[in-house]
């Protein structure tokens, strides 16, 4: 059966939309949770790094999960240079972990790049005295993953131990051809390891709807990482499935523009939208076009009572986050049902 390992960073929105889940779902999903500055208050003015583990945790419980810190400048603070700094095999990373994740997590090895074996043993030995599992998130852009795979052949007596992901970013339209042969070289060169999982992971959710090509006011998009994953998957029937959690995967860039009122409806391997402004009806609007749409699939979540409440001129929430955690939740558990028939 296939696994399904979202990439979720650990924003108040995507956290919602993972929490609203319900308890047998949530269970079925095994996340890489990528940690963030946590929510700044006058009681946390830096934005800890540990108030977004004791966030996750609050969520997961005792579930098992995969913890990454995230790459992207606008959602780190400055303690993220002294976690990620590389000296002596990534070892304030290693320290962090040790000191502030529970048992049931699985710590990302971070990678050197070109790939160095020493720093990476280290590294793997210090998180092995806690941490049953460790995993490992390659970007389809590293030069090294055949030295790299040398390398754990090395350092693992059971590559059960490890959850590798390979991680392909943003795929549009335009990139999404080019990553299906190099997933496929990465794959084939895994050459009959047993890891505990192995996994893509890929994002084709636009930074902005209608700079991407929709209409002002409705539009609907493929989900290329769905697709992306099928053709590999006929080849690799092993590979489990990751996305982003219908998150665009990169910093923003761009000028900021007023946020429109917009409804998402996350189907198996499209999504569509419903977009008006406050003046041209907003969020009721949206939510009773986005139900009425001979689109929609029907799928019982805190998503859709959410559409339904807001078509029924009684929308629980009014801001961006609300409806990006709507959005999330949606997707999660629409690929749930998909990955699990």
């Amino acid at each position: 059966m296939t696994t399904y390992l979202p990439i979720i960073r650990s924003r108040a929105a995507e956290l919602r939309g993972l929490k609203e889940l319900p308890s047998p779902t949530l269970s079925k999903l095994f996340p890489i949770v990528e940690l963030t500055r946590s929510r700044r208050t006058s009681k946390n003015p830096n934005g800890d790094i540990q108030k977004s583990v004791e966030a996750i945790c609050d969520i997961m419980e005792e579930r098992p999960f995969i913890v990454d810190l995230t790459s992207l400048a606008s959602l780190q603070n400055a303690e993220f240079g002294q976690v990620l700094d590389d000296a002596d095999g990534f070892k304030a990373w290693t320290d962090f972990a040790l000191a502030s994740l529970p048992d049931q997590c699985v710590p990302v090895v971070h990678l050197l790049e070109p790939f160095e074996l020493q720093p990476f043993q280290l590294e793997v030995r210090r998180l092995r005295k806690k941490f049953s599992r460790v995993a490992i998130r390659v970007p389809t852009s590293y030069r090294d993953f055949n030295e790299l795979l040398q390398a754990c052949d090395q350092a693992f007596s059971n590559l059960a131990d490890v959850v590798l992901t390979l991680d392909a970013g943003y795929v549009n339209q335009n990139s999404v051809d080019g990553a299906v042969p190099r997933l496929a070289e990465m794959l084939s060169a895994i050459n009959g390891r047993k890891f505990c999982n192995v996994s893509v992971a890929s994002s084709s959710f636009p930074n902005s709807v209608v700079s991407a090509g929709g209409e002002d006011d409705v539009g609907d998009f493929s989900l290329n990482e769905v697709l992306l994953w099928n053709q590999l998957h006929a080849r690799f029937p092993w590979l489990d499935y990751g996305d982003y959690a219908a998150i665009h995967p990169l910093d923003f860039t761009g000028t900021v523009t007023n946020w429109v009122p917009r409804v998402d409806v996350m189907l198996d391997d499209t999504f569509y939208y419903h977009r008006y402004r406050r003046s041209d009806g907003g969020y009721v609007r949206a939510a009773k076009e986005a139900r009425r749409d001979n689109r929609y699939v029907p799928l019982s979540s805190w998503a859709q009572d959410n559409i339904q409440a807001a078509a029924d001129g009684a929308p629980k929430g009014l801001s961006p986050s609300f409806w990006i955690a709507n959005r999330v939740n949606f997707h999660l558990a629409r690929q749930v049902a998909r990955v699990g028939r």
